[in-house]
């Protein structure tokens, strides 16, 4: 690991996660058509912070990211109802969990099943793109990063 390597959760590692999707041929194969708007949030990063990414899909490719960054707790953010019609699914996880997670430690059945792991959408349309969700985690856990 190099000394830029971008700690997990931070503006600079969604970065490279955004540009890793984007080049990734495998997601995109398995992404297609997918124009969806996705919102993760990470509670209580080791920086003290919890973060929301909400990613904005366009056939496969990350065309827009919005990135909030509130101190720990943020009641503002915890509290904050999903738009569904803006959001196509929001998924909630202290930080521990998305590090399980994104070390292959824990799986999406199991994340699902975690009372730390929230998930917010309808759930026959999260379904039926699992796939596409399997396929952000497997490229994210590829980007060189710190925990």
């Amino acid at each position: 690991m190099s000394d830029d390597t971008p700690r997990y959760w931070t503006p600079e590692f969604v970065e490279r996660f955004v540009e890793s999707i984007n080049n990734d041929e495998e997601f995109q194969d398995t992404a297609g058509s997918f124009s969806e708007t996705v919102e993760l949030r990470c509670l209580d990063t080791p920086e003290g912070e919890d973060v929301s990414a909400t990613y904005t899909f366009e056939d496969g490719q990350i065309v827009d990211v919005d990135l909030w960054i509130d101190d720990a707790p943020s009641d503002q953010m915890r509290e904050e109802e999903v738009d569904k019609s803006e959001v196509m699914v929001r998924a909630t996880a202290p930080y521990d969990v998305w590090v399980k997670m994104d070390k292959g430690e824990m799986g999406s059945t199991e994340a699902l099943a975690s009372p730390d792991y929230q998930i917010e959408g309808a759930m026959m349309r999260i379904m039926s793109n699992m796939g596409v969700f399997r396929g952000m985690n497997k490229v994210s856990a590829n980007v060189e990063k710190s925990y």
